[in-house]
């Protein structure tokens, strides 16, 4: 069990941070998040994907990420961040092999993946090596999603990193982008909007 976040840190280096320097983290590793989103995006379609989920707040540590969660890491001290898209390609039946592209682009970044089967879903799981996971579903409704994960990140107070990032976002987001297009991160001296 490590005591090590996604990003090498622990919970002591941590606790030398203020709620800014942490939210400039976050707001770095959301920028990193959008640009594994987009690499993968490419490989298989650049028109507009459908939004699934929101894509700029933290989420808890208690309720996900992926990998080993750092021994002690709950809701209040830690998050992970998550975005995902979804395509629906002319034709598309879900077929093994529409898994190609993607495979060959994790082989390409050197990722280690792994193909997962549930029901008509074949899921490609491709772990970057540094905390992040992209996942790369196709599903015989002709489905197929992308999603970006990253392991657990420690704070020092998750309810009040949520707060400085949710207050400085506009409600709306897009119900459609194309790769590389996603809502701004907020800067620390924007001022609440709520």
């Amino acid at each position: 069990m490590t005591s090590q976040d996604a990003a090498g840190m622990t919970r002591e280096q941590v606790s030398q941070s203020t709620l800014e320097d942490e939210f400039g983290l976050v707001s770095d590793r959301y920028t990193h998040l959008q640009g594994l989103l987009e690499g993968a995006q490419r490989q298989v379609d650049d028109g507009p994907w459908r939004w699934n989920g929101g894509d700029v707040l933290p989420i808890g540590g208690g309720s996900g990420g992926v990998g080993e969660p750092p021994v002690g890491a709950d809701d209040s001290n830690s998050y992970y961040l998550s975005a995902g898209r979804i395509i629906h390609p002319e034709g598309a039946t879900g077929a093994e092999s529409d898994l190609e592209p993607m495979t060959d682009y994790f082989d390409e970044q050197g990722w280690t993946s792994s193909v997962e089967d549930v029901s008509d879903t074949h899921y490609l799981l491709g772990d970057t090596g540094d905390g992040w996971q992209v996942e790369y579903a196709v599903s015989g409704n002709g489905q197929y999603s992308l999603t970006v994960y990253s392991e657990l990140f420690w704070t020092n107070d998750y309810g009040a990193l949520l707060k400085a990032v949710s207050s400085r976002l506009p409600a709306d987001r897009p119900e459609e982008s194309s790769p590389g297009e996603y809502v701004a991160f907020p800067r620390w001296d924007d001022p609440p909007l709520r």
